[in-house]
């Protein structure tokens, strides 16, 4: 009888250690995944936001690519006013052709619009006349290379709000650091439990 019980107790034990193991390996999974979806994430927004200390005057950039947030419908049906563009990043020696779609400034205004012709100036240096898809005519000044940020490559329709946010200190800390911050608890909660049962038991 005594044995029995001993028994009993030992398969009791032993289903209560594997309902720990099995909880542990659940959250490590669930912690690894979460780190794996937001690691991306915390380095862009990390890159993005010291780039625009270090270079304040042109738009921060993540390996090579700058989000640009669209404020008119000049570009439409492409994309929209709210939408986020990613424009990845040219030089001055960069040759572009009828059809292109480049993100140029003029002073302090950044501009995406489609290239409609490329010609020379009377020194010989490409100058591109550009043309929003939905305006009916061509933009008025002529874009030099030394002008051109880089060109159009894709949209994520109305992040807009979103990027914006994200560049605030509450957006930091919401979407960026708080994730952070709970995916680590998942790391160092559960084992500390787990073992402070172990001790009690």
């Amino acid at each position: 009888m005594e044995s029995d019980q001993i028994m009993n107790s030992n398969d009791d034990y032993s289903q209560d250690e594997d309902k720990k193991l099995s909880f542990l390996s659940i959250t490590n999974i669930i912690g690894i995944f979460l780190c794996a979806l937001m690691l991306p994430e915390f380095i862009i927004a990390t890159t993005l936001f010291f780039n625009s200390l270090i270079h304040n005057d042109i738009p921060p950039s993540c390996f090579g690519y700058t989000p640009l947030i669209v404020e008119t419908g000049s570009m439409s049906p492409l994309f929209d006013e709210d939408d986020v563009v990613l424009i990845k990043s040219s030089d001055d020696n960069a040759s572009f052709n009828v059809g292109d779609i480049i993100c140029y400034h003029i002073e302090d205004v950044y501009v995406t619009h489609r290239i409609i012709e490329v010609s020379k100036d009377e020194s010989g240096e490409t100058i591109y006349t550009t043309q929003g898809d939905a305006n009916n005519t061509p933009d008025e000044d002529e874009i030099h290379p030394n002008q051109i940020l880089g060109v159009y490559k894709m949209r994520f329709k109305g992040m807009g709000k979103t990027l914006l946010f994200i560049q605030t200190p509450t957006g930091m800390i919401l979407c960026v650091m708080l994730p952070i911050f709970l995916v680590s608890l998942l790391f160092i909660v559960p084992p500390k439990i787990a073992a402070r049962k172990k001790q009690n038991s």
